[in-house]
């Protein structure tokens, strides 16, 4: 039997996930499906599925949705179904004939990438990922094991869950696993709430990134029906002059928007604040605040919901040969197996690849108090503040959300993740109210109400390291935050998934996050 699609008639709803062409249990899909003869009978056999996916120019990924057609029959489906919608459109594949799952994805990857190109070329301009053109992709498809996940992802922390969500999302049979939970206390988003802004420097990639996701934070918050994202901009006192030329300039030439208010102005804006000594300061309106541990259990949910497996246990690599790794072990020595592994250990990266990341991790140990507001005062909240940026004042500061106005010292000693005490330290308590007072003393009566212990890790180059394993290609590694990651995190789950499935890989972005540019710190 040989199915064709001439049309697809879709309804004005969301479509579905999956639909069970079998049993129709979609009432607004209308699929017609012609017979050729002879036909050959189906008969009760073991179900096969196959994911076909479609394109959806509205969406935060170019290849969004994913939709399972069940046949009970052992032949090979692959050859004769008409793959790739584009709009509704169906473009012909009966040339296919007899593809494995994982020859139909390396024979489709040009089209796939085409389609990522055309979806996403208003959002390159904001700063997301340069895209290959078709055909030109510079690996092979990624390595597909049928009946097991095709990739697993160790680590459900910034890297790992956004990752799992945008691997899945593309099309691939994903399992997440993390070893404390997503979402728990000991990994670097186990806290309350991020910073998101786009001063960086002379480090125009993230400025861009940072743009693209700030964009994707508010479609991800539309999609997921919860508050993740907070538009109260962000403050930074007193830059040295030459940085904020070279910011301005970045700014201007991506059409970021900024002010840099003076003393007076700030004054008049946000009395609140003491300015004593701030000559003045670059305003950026969009930027603010994200929600680090709620937003990372609401990607988990909606990873599931759309098909995702979750699990909480410990996995560490398994033994590589051939190029490739077979398999990954779990702590009670179980393998575990996918065609693809990514492991985001946050943290623990160097502990998981100590042959070939020793020393290129430095952990470091970040204490945030959360002071509470007057009762019935909102002059500390976000409606009414912006968030604080100013290393150089020994702290930087986050407006009161929900839990309280956020201070966060800085202190630069190291960190055992697994078996550090999380418990604050009482002389950084103190730093907390030396800049209460010195930037905020409406706020210094009040107590400490809450307070987290983070663990940070430093690449030696403040760049992420997102690259192959030298020794196995389907293992990819993705880490080193340096404090600017959870904030990139859909952008994140964005280009490690178009590398890992080959559809896109620029060129700059692939020597920056190189294992090779990196190096262990001195």
């Amino acid at each position: 039997m040989q199915i064709r699609c001439p049309s697809l008639q879709l309804s004005n709803h969301h479509l579905p996930h999956r639909y069970d062409l079998a049993n129709r249990r979609q009432p607004h899909w209308r699929l017609k499906a012609q017979a050729e003869t002879p036909a050959i009978p189906i008969k009760k056999r073991k179900t096969t599925k196959l994911y076909i996916r479609r394109t959806d120019g509205n969406s935060c990924s170019a290849l969004r949705h994913c939709f399972c057609f069940e046949r009970r029959n052992k032949l090979n489906m692959f050859s004769s179904l008409n793959m790739f919608v584009a709009r509704g459109n169906w473009a012909d594949a009966s040339h296919m004939t007899d593809l494995t799952r994982r020859k139909l994805l390396a024979s489709s990857a040009s089209v796939m990438a085409g389609a990522a190109l055309a979806s996403t070329s208003n959002a390159n301009a904001q700063g997301a990922i340069p895209q290959v053109t078709a055909g030109t992709s510079p690996r092979p498809a990624p390595a597909i094991i049928q009946g097991l996940p095709d990739v697993l992802v160790v680590g459900g922390g910034a890297f790992g869950a956004w990752s799992a969500l945008s691997l899945l999302e593309k099309g691939a049979k994903v399992k997440l696993v993390d070893a404390y939970g997503v979402g728990n206390a000991r990994q670097t988003s186990g806290d309350e709430t991020r910073q998101i802004r786009a001063a960086y420097g002379e480090d125009e990639v993230y400025s861009r990134w940072a743009m693209r996701a700030y964009d994707l934070w508010h479609q991800r918050q539309d999609e997921f029906g919860r508050g993740m994202i907070y538009d109260n901009g962000v403050l930074s006192a007193n830059e040295p002059e030459d940085k904020l030329a070279v910011e301005m300039d970045i700014f201007n030439r991506l059409g970021i928007p900024y002010e840099v208010i003076p003393h007076d102005e700030l004054v008049r804006r946000w009395p609140q604040g003491r300015w004593d000594d701030v000559e003045y300061a670059l305003y950026e309106p969009k930027a603010g605040t994200v929600k680090a541990r709620e937003s990372l259990i609401a990607v988990s949910e909606n990873f599931q919901a759309k098909g995702g497996e979750v699990d909480m246990a410990h996995v560490m690599p398994g033994a590589m040969s051939g190029g490739t790794m077979a398999s990954a072990v779990m702590s009670n020595g179980e393998d575990i197996t996918a065609g693809s592994y990514l492991f985001a250990c946050g943290p623990w990266i160097g502990d998981v690849f100590p042959d070939i990341l020793a020393g290129y991790i430095r952990l470091r140990r970040s204490e945030v108090y959360y002071v509470g507001s007057p009762a019935g005062d909102t002059r500390y909240t976000y409606r009414e503040f912006p968030n604080m940026w100013e290393p150089h004042a020994g702290a930087y500061a986050m407006s009161d959300i929900d839990y309280g106005y956020k201070v966060v010292p800085r202190f630069g000693i190291g960190i055992d993740p697994t078996d550090d005490d999380r418990v604050p330290s009482s002389f950084l308590m103190l730093k907390v109210y030396d800049y209460l007072r010195q930037r905020l003393p409406g706020l210094v009566d009040q107590p400490i109400v809450a307070s987290r212990v983070c663990a940070l890790e430093i690449s030696n180059n403040h760049h992420y390291i997102i690259d192959q394993h030298p020794e196995a290609s389907n293992v990819w590694i993705a880490g080193g935050g340096s404090g600017h990651a959870f904030k990139m995190g859909p952008m994140l789950g964005e280009y490690i998934s178009d590398r890992m499935l080959s559809l896109a890989d620029d060129p700059e972005l692939r020597d920056l996050y190189a294992i090779a540019t990196h190096a262990p710190h001195a």
